[in-house]
């Protein structure tokens, strides 16, 4: 395992105006290689609002795994095309998440450097379903 610099720009479209809440996480995360697929682990932060949580990428060629540890926890996979379901849960209460990827781009080097991009719809609960993006750079 070796230390790695990691940006994950997170953003959700908030209405069909395109209005965006984007938040920039800028950590360093440990980079190990599997054979086939690259595991990074790095602490949240108070920027993601979720201080003292450990999160867990798998990233494959075709599919990323987010594994979220602590107070708020999760199992979240991101596959084209694919739906999923999961619970969510934080120090409120645990609810219902379902949501599919739209676009799933890799575009790691073998030696785990470049960037991963994510779009996905998600739907908590009974709640209208939102677009999210998610930008993995790996330095």
């Amino acid at each position: 395992m070796n230390k790695t610099k990691v940006k994950i720009t997170t953003t959700q479209i908030l209405d069909e105006a395109g209005n965006e809440d984007k938040v920039e996480l800028l950590t360093e995360a440990t980079r190990e290689f599997t054979g086939d697929c690259f595991i990074l682990d790095y602490d949240e932060s108070e920027i993601t609002e979720s201080e003292g949580n450990k999160t867990r990428l798998k990233i494959y060629k075709d599919k990323l795994i987010m594994i979220k540890m602590g107070t708020f926890s999760t199992k979240m996979e991101f596959e084209k095309n694919k739906s999923y379901a999961n619970m969510y849960t934080t120090p409120y209460g645990s609810f219902d998440i379902s949501f599919k990827t739209i676009i799933y781009d890799y575009y790691l080097n073998e030696s785990g450097n470049g960037s991963v991009y994510i779009e996905y719809k998600i739907i908590f609960g009974e709640a209208e379903e939102t677009i999210n993006k998610i930008i993995i750079d790996i330095n």
